[in-house]
């Protein structure tokens, strides 16, 4: 028997920082790599934020074309990387729009395994496949041609794979673990953010984390900090992540003139000490799975306001927590803000034993994962 890792080929549109980058990344840093190295298909030739540790890691990146480029022409680019740079034990495919190319070439090259996994909703409901033939047709092909269904909710299962998904011997759930450990204590005074952005211990830190897009309902959230301010005029709205929608709504903040009162940090890379500085979260978002750092949130004992729309299994009952309709008005989800404001701290070691009884322990979901990788 080699004594070499087995490779998993990881099909990704990018390793820059994301829901289902960072999950990659969390479990490739706590992965046994002596037995198991992952290496990466990608499609773009920028550099990405995880360049660098991949390679320090051992794994390898190959750049295909995009494939709206041409199906026949990514497929030969694929095959070629299969043959070229195998043999690969498994095809973890994370990307809805390509997937079924993917897992068909790894199907016709030798690949045993593949997997198809998808760490949001927005994977399907926002592709970019306009027509429901289209989507249709790709879900019909990934279920086909993959030999593992990977999700990491209940959600997320049910509107790739349909009801029925969770019956078949195919599907898994894999949640989207953290580094508890990184989240075992909440500084008690933080001050680092604080003193960047000249925010005083007083001033209330609103927190919001994820990409600028339609989904995640920006325009919403402002107006719910808008409303927040007639009740506390000192409060502050950190907005973290980057998207294309970011310059439309900075012009929105300006517009309503609190610019003084919002800052937006882009991409960060240090999302456990932000939590820390944050005294509420709020995800007012339209549509959404599980995200990852609604996680990382209870785990710091942030107190969480979110929409009806992301699932219950969102509620680890680690803290406190409240779902809230979008349907309702502003000043609803702004009395859930103040009561959310004025809740109690819950004790460290309460927080992470439900994270953990939770399924969320980047630890057991590296094993878990270890034993989809096995599967024949």
């Amino acid at each position: 028997m080699s004594d070499q890792p087995v490779r998993i080929l990881h099909h990704i549109s990018d390793m820059n920082r994301g829901e289902a980058s960072s999950f990659i990344m969390n479990v490739y840093r706590h992965m046994d790599r002596s037995k198991i190295q992952f290496d990466f298909v990608v499609h773009t030739h920028n550099p990405s934020d995880y360049d660098e540790e991949i390679r320090a890691f051992g794994g390898r990146i190959f750049i295909l074309q995009k494939p709206g480029a041409g199906w026949m022409g990514y497929i030969y680019e694929l095959k070629s990387t299969i043959q070229h740079h195998g043999p690969f034990h498994a095809l973890h495919s994370h990307t809805y729009e390509a997937s079924a190319l993917a897992l068909l070439t790894s199907r016709l090259f030798g690949i045993d395994i593949r997997i198809a996994h998808y760490h949001s909703v927005c994977d399907y409901t926002y592709s970019p496949s306009t027509t429901k033939i289209s989507r249709w047709l790709k879900r019909n092909m990934i279920r086909r041609f993959s030999t593992n269904w990977v999700s990491g909710s209940i959600t997320i299962s049910q509107a790739l794979f349909g009801f029925q998904g969770s019956k078949d011997k195919r599907g898994r759930m894999v949640r989207n673990g953290i580094d508890v450990g990184r989240f075992a204590s909440r500084l008690q005074k933080p001050m680092t953010l604080r003193e960047q952005l000249h925010i005083s211990m007083d001033e209330p830190i609103i927190g919001h984390i994820g990409r600028f897009s339609a989904a995640k309902n920006h325009t919403f959230l402002i107006e719910i900090f808008e409303e927040l301010l007639y009740r506390v005029p000192n409060a502050r709205l950190i907005l973290v992540g980057d998207g294309a929608l970011r310059p439309q709504i900075l012009a929105l903040i300006e517009q309503k003139g609190i610019q003084n009162r919002v800052h937006l940090l882009g991409l960060r890379d240090d999302i456990s000490e932000l939590l820390q500085e944050f005294d509420v979260m709020v995800i007012p978002s339209f549509k959404d799975g599980l995200p990852t750092v609604l996680i990382e949130a209870q785990a710091a004992g942030v107190p969480c306001v979110v929409s009806d729309a992301l699932p219950e299994e969102a509620n680890l009952r680690a803290g406190f927590f409240t779902f809230v309709c979008l349907k309702q008005d502003v000043a609803v989800w702004v009395q859930w803000l103040m009561k959310a404001l004025r809740s109690d701290p819950v004790p460290v070691d309460e927080r992470i034993r439900a994270i953990r009884q939770a399924g969320y322990d980047i630890k057991e979901v590296a094993l878990t994962l270890e034993d989809v990788y096995a599967f024949q």
